[in-house]
C-alpha cells in the first residue's frame, strides 16, 4: 500500500450505508478505505490506529454506548467524523461537540467536504514536493 494515500476507516453498523459512504468518498478522493463494524475498532491497537487518517464513526441513538470508543480514538490522535441518522446528534455528541457530524442519508458533496476538512495532513516526501 502507498503510505501517502490517506487511510479512512468507516465504522458503521449498516453495511449498505458503509458502502454508500465508501463509494461517495472514493469517487472524489484517492484513498484506501477499510469498512468495519464499530465494535471491531476495539481490537485495533495503537500502532494500527496510527495508520488511520480519518475515522467515520456511526453514532447510535444512545450515544453513551460509544463515548469510550470516541475517547480512545481522540487519545490515539485519530481524526474523527461522526455519522448519524438521529436528529438528536446533528449538533454533536455531548462532550465532543467539536467533532463534526455527517447526516445520513449522505449528501455526496457535503460528505466529501467534511472528509476533506477532517483528513490528517501527512508530510509529503521531499521528491513529491520538488525538493531534492
Amino acid at each position: 500500500m502507498e503510505p501517502s494515500i490517506p487511510h479512512i476507516l468507516i465504522a458503521e453498523r449498516e453495511f449498505l450505508i458503509a458502502l454508500d459512504a465508501e463509494y461517495l468518498i472514493k469517487a472524489a478522493l484517492d484513498c484506501r478505505i477499510t469498512l468495519l463494524r464499530p465494535e471491531q475498532l476495539d481490537q485495533w491497537d495503537e500502532a494500527a490506529l496510527a495508520d488511520v487518517d480519518l475515522c467515520l464513526l456511526d453514532v447510535p441513538l444512545d450515544a453513551t454506548r460509544i463515548i469510550a470508543r470516541i475517547e480512545r480514538l481522540v487519545e490515539a490522535g485519530v481524526p474523527l467524523l461522526l455519522t448519524t441518522v438521529a436528529d438528536i446528534h446533528v449538533g454533536g455528541v455531548e462532550g465532543f461537540e467539536i467533532i463534526p457530524v455527517a447526516r445520513k442519508p449522505y449528501d455526496g458533496e457535503t460528505l466529501v467536504a467534511l472528509v476533506r476538512g477532517r483528513l490528517r495532513r501527512r508530510p509529503q516526501p521531499a521528491e513529491e514536493l520538488g525538493q531534492n
